[in-house]
């Protein structure tokens, strides 16, 4: 029986120049193993690339159907091919680039500029490029705002190179939308500061004259009841 291979002699072997067993392993079954094994990783819309294939020729044809496990974090996966008979384990590099469509600058635009319809766009863009960073979904969100500083065209806008737009203003009677589990009723209420996408901002109930907290979001003031 074939002893098992570590991946640097593995690696070794492959980029030795003609270096193959007769009956080697085939670079596409081990592409296809980890591909089927990825499935269940992979996020919907995401591309799969896999790091280089060329070690499978320095193990023995499997006789056994190839398994798979896949360890890491995502973008970033490893994957391990097991092979029982003979046994030997190969690891693979995968990568995961998963793409979401996020509000990006339609035109460049100068800092301190208000936004219109116009300078807005949806693009799909790698999640890597903007993750740990408060994005927009719908451009919607950032009509009236200003940025606070140039963007090209093309890049993303996120909560820290723009100002949101004021949703409400102190003073102002806004509709609350109160949700309590599969419960949901909507109050009048008076805002007693002004608030932007993202703030939570201090409420009077006029009929009580209680204050509480809610949250402004883009389809209104919100208030989550555990």
């Amino acid at each position: 029986m074939m002893r098992p291979y570590s991946l640097a002699l593995a690696a070794w072997l492959a980029a030795v120049p003609g270096f193959a067993l007769a009956n080697g392993e085939s670079m596409d079954d081990v592409a296809a193993a980890v591909r089927q094994a990825a499935i269940a990783v992979v996020p919907p819309g995401a591309s799969l690339s896999l790091g280089p294939l060329t070690g499978a020729r320095a193990m023995q044809g499997c006789a056994a159907p190839l398994a798979v496990t896949l360890s890491g974090t995502a973008p970033y996966e490893q994957a391990a091919v097991h092979c029982a008979a003979p046994g030997w384990t190969l690891y693979i590099s995968v990568t995961i680039a998963q793409s979401e469509s996020i509000v990006v600058a339609a035109r460049p635009l100068a800092a301190g500029q208000p936004l219109t319809a116009a300078d807005l766009r949806l693009a799909a863009l790698p999640v890597a490029q903007f993750a740990g960073r408060q994005v927009y979904f719908d451009p919607a969100q950032l009509i009236g705002a200003t940025t606070d500083m140039s963007l090209a065209a093309g890049m993303p806008l996120t909560a820290d190179t723009v100002q949101a737009p004021i949703m409400v203003k102190a003073g102002q009677t806004v509709a609350v939308n109160v949700r309590s589990g599969g419960v949901q009723l909507t109050l009048d209420a008076t805002a007693q500061q002004t608030g932007r996408i993202g703030d939570t901002i201090l409420l009077t109930n006029p009929g009580t004259g209680r204050r509480f907290t809610a949250q402004v979001t883009a389809a209104g003031v919100e208030l989550v009841l555990q």
